[in-house]
């Protein structure tokens, strides 16, 4: 199977995880050091069980702490950007359980969830798609090779791992359920007005809302409890699975906007993904493609300069909505050769034709793969004031840049070219 849905869900919990422990650190001695919160004698007597472990535990001096810290954060920034996942996905596992035990007045049940995916993610061949390291294979082939493609990355791996994921959360969601059925507050319908008019989860637009409608609390109590039990019965049927998995993602979305439970609901969400078909991510890639049309980029194959960047341009490009021309051996019917010699062009299914910095601008929106680069095309005071004089000045420099005028890996007939 392909790996796409446990890649998600590796770029999901690593992003939750390194938002998390980036956000602590300010607090890494007050939360996790032997003199503050939790000294070290009382957490190891909390805990009192031989294999509830920790790194931390054996640490004395303050650089420790720090050192360790630096990789652990390190470690899943690489995670969740998947660069040499292989090894640093272990650190993230030990440092990860580590903090926990560190101090278990921080942790509830979702630092468990979060250990658990973790786990299976360990064992899954994680890294090798929607990756930095899948990035550096795909340039490197381009750069040999423009129209080079990779097959899709397939583990017999997948398969095992994944059903592991989703055997936990159809038990968690069960489990879940049947602890409610056990409580009066659910039975009568009042468990959801409770929670949210505690101190820890009041919202006052949502408990405004429920006191004048206090029928959605029922509702919602009595449907959490039918959908949780539920879930582990109808999510594995064909036809029911969509309707399971968009009820999980309401409920929980429900947790994250009226109980703020923000990293809780989105790790929950991170864990449904699990059941999300491969052929729905094919078709609804496929669905993008048809909606955004296609485009084509026109750019100056004797230019080594531009065929590098285009090479890294289409390593990011995992849908292949681009197509490309090299104005030297293929001229463009809609853009002239003299215009192509000052900036690369792409043309639209309109006719349109985009020159420069104006061209990126409109890929890098509709190219999933990068919309990381959108705040640099589109907020003002980085596009005006910096991005069209560094692409300006690019271009008129692209031959000094290049080294040597480079024949396009494309095109057999170089020597014609020289």
């Amino acid at each position: 199977m392909p790996t796409t849905p446990l890649e998600i869900i590796r770029i999901g919990v690593g992003g939750m995880i390194f938002l998390r422990y980036t956000m602590a650190t300010p607090y890494l001695f007050q939360f996790w050091g032997n003199t503050d919160w939790m000294p070290l004698d009382s957490a190891q007597s909390l805990i009192n069980m031989p294999w509830s472990q920790s790194i931390l535990f054996y640490f004395s001096e303050p650089w420790h702490w720090i050192a360790f810290h630096a990789l652990f954060v390190f470690s899943i920034g690489a995670f969740t950007l998947g660069w040499r996942t292989s090894w640093f996905k272990w650190i993230v596992l030990i440092g990860h359980i580590s903090y926990d035990h560190r101090n278990i007045t921080l942790t509830y049940g979702v630092h468990g969830i979060t250990a658990n995916l973790l786990l299976v993610m360990c064992f899954a061949q994680v890294g090798r798609a929607m990756s930095l390291d899948r990035l550096r294979a795909v340039r490197a082939a381009k750069r040999a090779n423009l129209e080079a493609t990779l097959p899709p990355y397939v583990s017999a791996w997948t398969c095992a791992c994944t059903r592991l994921i989703q055997i936990q959360m159809a038990a968690l969601m069960f489990f879940s359920g049947i602890a409610k059925v056990r409580g009066d507050d659910w039975w009568n319908g009042d468990a959801v007005w409770h929670a949210m008019t505690t101190y820890e989860f009041y919202t006052p637009f949502a408990v405004d809302i429920a006191a004048h409608n206090y029928w959605l609390i029922n509702v919602a109590s009595y449907s959490t409890i039918l959908m949780e039990i539920g879930y582990p019965f109808l999510v594995w049927q064909k036809r029911t699975r969509p309707y399971m998995l968009a009820c999980a993602f309401f409920l929980h979305f429900m947790f994250f906007l009226v109980l703020q439970l923000w990293y809780f609901s989105i790790i929950m969400m991170l864990g449904h993904l699990s059941f999300l078909r491969p052929e729905w991510l094919a078709r609804a890639g496929a669905a993008w493609k048809r909606k955004r049309g296609e485009m084509e980029m026109v750019y100056d194959g004797r230019c080594g300069f531009c065929v590098r960047s285009m090479a890294w341009f289409l390593a990011f490009d995992g849908l292949q909505q681009i197509k490309i021309r090299n104005f030297r051996t293929d001229p463009s019917p809609v853009v002239s050769d003299a215009l192509v010699e000052k900036a690369l062009y792409v043309v639209l299914p309109d006719g349109r034709a985009l020159p420069g910095f104006e061209a990126y601008r409109y890929v890098v929106l509709r190219v999933p793969g990068m919309w990381w680069m959108v705040p640099f095309f589109y907020i003002p005071v980085l596009s005006r004031l910096l991005g069209h004089p560094i692409y300006n000045w690019i271009a008129r420099n692209r031959a000094q840049l290049s080294g040597s005028s480079r024949a396009d890996p494309t095109n057999v007939d170089t020597a014609a070219r020289v």
